[in-house]
């Protein structure tokens, strides 16, 4: 007879053979060997793709931000009523011009002064146009011109009780926009706000033809609009 000892490699022989087995079958049988041991072969979930995100609308974004600044000026008004309050008397707007020079401006700064009258003129203000000219300029294949910036073509005086204008500042990677309403008779400021806005490709396509003011000779004359209050 043989001992307990004696029997007890056999099983230990036994026993790999069985896992050489079952390994053999994992490895040459992944369909069976899956179904006998699962969890063996769970796939990690696939990561989802992430969409990328919509491109952004540069002039769409511009359009905005000036908004925001119209109602910021709202929100400052003492009072904003356009009928009785403080801009009841009317108002003009001007073209906002760089705060490092004064006589200078670009596209950018035309276009925030225009968007600001549209502004002013759906919440009910009274908005001045200083560039109506006193006549319709009409030209075969180019248009009928009523605006104008040729003083010949303009009226000499403007009735309005504020002012509208402002500045801009160019930095690394914005344009700081400061506007402001005055009282045209005591100079005061009735509202104010600030905008920022990206130094994104829309904005520098604006800037890009900053021009100063002319300079003219002593000689000829100076045509400005006269404010009637």
């Amino acid at each position: 007879m043989h001992s307990h000892n004696e029997r007890f490699p056999r099983h230990g022989l036994w026993r790999g053979m069985i896992c050489c087995g079952l390994l053999a079958m994992l490895f040459c049988l992944p369909r069976p060997a899956q179904a006998f041991l699962p969890f063996l072969f769970e796939q990690p979930n696939p990561p989802v793709a992430q969409s990328a995100p919509p491109p952004v609308n540069e002039a769409a974004d511009l359009h905005d931000q000036v908004k925001k600044l119209a109602a910021g000026l709202f929100s400052s008004l003492r009072d904003a009523d356009p009928e009785n309050g403080d801009l009841s008397g009317g108002l003009i707007v001007c073209t906002f011009v760089d705060l490092k020079k004064l006589s200078r401006t670009s596209s950018l700064g035309r276009y925030v002064a225009e968007q600001l009258m549209s502004e002013l003129q759906q919440q009910g203000y009274t908005v001045v146009e200083l560039r109506k000219g006193t006549s319709v300029l009409v030209q075969e294949k180019r248009g009928e011109f009523g605006l104008s910036r040729d003083p010949a073509q303009l009226r000499g005086d403007a009735a309005a009780a504020a002012m509208l204008t402002g500045t801009y500042t160019v930095t690394g990677e914005q344009v700081i926009v400061n506007a402001r309403i005055m009282d045209n008779r005591t100079s005061v400021l009735l509202a104010s706000a600030t905008a920022i806005i990206p130094k994104n490709k829309v904005a520098n396509l604006l800037l890009a033809d900053s021009a100063s003011l002319a300079t003219r000779k002593r000689s000829e004359p100076i045509y400005m609009k006269q404010l009637e209050m």
